[in-house]
C-alpha cells in the first residue's frame, strides 16, 4: 500500500489518540484500505482488519517488528521479533464464509468474529467476566442451528460444552489472524509461555510515536522559518529531515 502522507498521519493521530482501541484499529484499517467499494472493515473477519494494519505498519516502518512482553512467571521482559510477511501469509487461510459445523448431533451455521462484535461485547455489562465475554462473542456468531435434523432457535438453546469447544476451534482455524499468538521462552527464568501479539496496539504505538514527532518537527520548523503546518507537512520526509538538521546545526 502507499505510505500515508504526513498530513494524514498527523490527522489520524490527533483525531484518535483518545479513542478506544477498537475505534483506533478500525480508523487505521480504513486509512489502509484501498478497496473502498467493499464491505466496511468493521464487518469483515477480524483477520482482514489485522492484515490491513500489517500493511499499514509495513508502509510506515518496514516489515520487521520488534516487541516486548512481560514473563508471567518472573515478570521479566521478553523480547521477540516478527515480520509482516510471515503474518500476512496467514491471510490466505481466512475463510470469509465458513461452512456449517457438524458436531455431536448439532449442525451450527456460523460466521467469523468481527470488530463490530468486539465493540458490542465490550459494551455489555457481562463482558467483565472473561468466560462470559467469550460466550457472548460466540453467541453473536451463531447464524442458525439444527439439532437432530430439526431447526431450532440458536438464541434459545444452550450449546453443549463440546460443541462450543469445537466451534471455537473452527473459528480459530477460519481466521488465524484474529488472535495472533507467539510461543516464547523467558531468557531469565526459562519459563515457556504463549503471548498474545496485539497487532492493532502495536501499529497504533508506531503511529503515536510518529505523530508526536511530526508535531515537534512542525513546531521546530515553524519557529525557525515561519512556515505554516501545511507547508511543513507538504515537505517530503527526507527534505523535512534535512531542514531539521540545518536548524540543529548537524548540517552545515
Amino acid at each position: 500500500m502507499r505510505a500515508l502522507p504526513a498530513e494524514e498521519l498527523l490527522r489520524l493521530w490527533d483525531e484518535y489518540r483518545d479513542a478506544s482501541p477498537h475505534t483506533r484499529a478500525l480508523a487505521l484499517a480504513a486509512a489502509a484500505d484501498e478497496d473502498t467499494g467493499s464491505v466496511p472493515p468493521a464487518e469483515r473477519p477480524i483477520g482482514r482488519v489485522t492484515a490491513l494494519l500489517l500493511r499499514l505498519r509495513e508502509a510506515l516502518a518496514g516489515p520487521r517488528m520488534a516487541a516486548t512482553v512481560g514473563c508471567p512467571a518472573c515478570r521479566g521482559t521478553v523480547e521477540f521479533q516478527a515480520t509482516t510477511e510471515a503474518l500476512l501469509a496467514l491471510e490466505d487461510k481466512i475463510v470469509d464464509a465458513p461452512p456449517p459445523l457438524a458436531h455431536g448431533g448439532h449442525e451450527v451455521t456460523w460466521r467469523c468474529l468481527t470488530y463490530r462484535d468486539l465493540r458490542a461485547v465490550a459494551e455489555h455489562p457481562g463482558a467483565a467476566d472473561p468466560d462470559r465475554g467469550a460466550l457472548l462473542l460466540l453467541e453473536r456468531c451463531l447464524l442458525g442451528l439444527r439439532r437432530q435434523e430439526r431447526t431450532v432457535d440458536p438464541a434459545a438453546v444452550a450449546l453443549p460444552e463440546a460443541v462450543r469447544e469445537a466451534l471455537t476451534e473452527a473459528m480459530a482455524a477460519a481466521d488465524p489472524l484474529a488472535d495472533v499468538l507467539v510461543d516464547l521462552t523467558c531468557p531469565d527464568c526459562a519459563h515457556a509461555f504463549t503471548a498474545d501479539f496485539d497487532v492493532a496496539a502495536f501499529v497504533w504505538a508506531e503511529l503515536d510515536s510518529r505523530g508526536r514527532q511530526l508535531l515537534l518537527d512542525v513546531d521546530t520548523l515553524a519557529r525557525s522559518y515561519g512556515w505554516s503546518e501545511t507547508e511543513v507537512l507538504a515537505l517530503s520526509e527526507r527534505r523535512r529531515a534535512s531542514y531539521l538538521r540545518i536548524v540543529t546545526g548537524e548540517l552545515p
